[in-house]
């Protein structure tokens, strides 16, 4: 009699210790601010211009965040005493910390994008005033018709370069770059056209301009 009161007696125990272990773990709540943190991180990244001056590290960033997401509704759908946010939490901090990785390196990328757009826009500038002065002139009334086409050209090149400056002005480097580096290019062929006509009309090269 008195063994099977001891066995009683340890059943009893164990169960209490079970019991123990999950009321523990039934009181685990979600970790909020770990997710705020972690939305905030996901936030500032995106600020920074993740989304164009860091594209694969923002996707990775996204996917990351989206995962521990997708574990937070997981353990939510559980019984509320056999919910473990652990991993939820681990996540979450790995999360937050690639987000503020993230957040520097588009900020580092979108400065240097800043850099290299200024100097382009320099340089699309200096094509469309140089193609401005030799149209100044240019041609005489014999190549009238050339002289309306000439015009409608370098008057698209001014149009193109305001385009520029305003991306510049609204941050899109990426974009006011590559335009620029076109209108460059537009406005030396346009730079040739007109001395071909100079030289047609008056057997003379005409002499470039910086």
């Amino acid at each position: 009699k008195a063994e099977a009161n001891m066995i009683v007696v340890s059943q009893i125990a164990r169960a209490g210790v079970v019991l123990i272990l999950l009321l523990m773990y039934g009181c685990a709540r979600p970790p909020a601010q770990q997710l705020e943190a972690a939305q905030k991180a996901v936030d500032d990244a995106k600020t920074a211009g993740a989304e164009a001056y860091a594209k694969d590290d923002w996707m990775k960033l996204e996917q990351e965040f989206a995962m521990a997401k997708d574990e937070l509704v997981k353990q939510e759908t559980v019984l509320p005493i056999f919910r473990l946010y652990d991993d939820v939490g681990e996540m979450l901090s790995t999360v937050v910390e690639y987000g503020r990785h993230v957040a520097v390196k588009a900020s580092q990328n979108k400065e240097a994008a800043k850099t290299a757009a200024l100097a382009m826009e320099q340089e699309a500038l200096r094509a469309v005033v140089s193609a401005k002065r030799l149209m100044a002139r240019a041609l005489n009334g014999k190549e009238r018709d050339a002289g309306e086409a000439i015009k409608r050209q370098v008057t698209a090149l001014e149009a193109g370069f305001i385009v520029i400056h305003g991306l510049i002005e609204n941050g899109d480097y990426l974009s006011a770059e590559m335009q620029a580096r076109a209108l460059k290019e537009k406005g030396d062929a346009v730079s040739g056209e007109i001395r071909s006509a100079i030289e047609k009309a008056t057997g003379r090269t005409p002499k470039a301009h910086a």
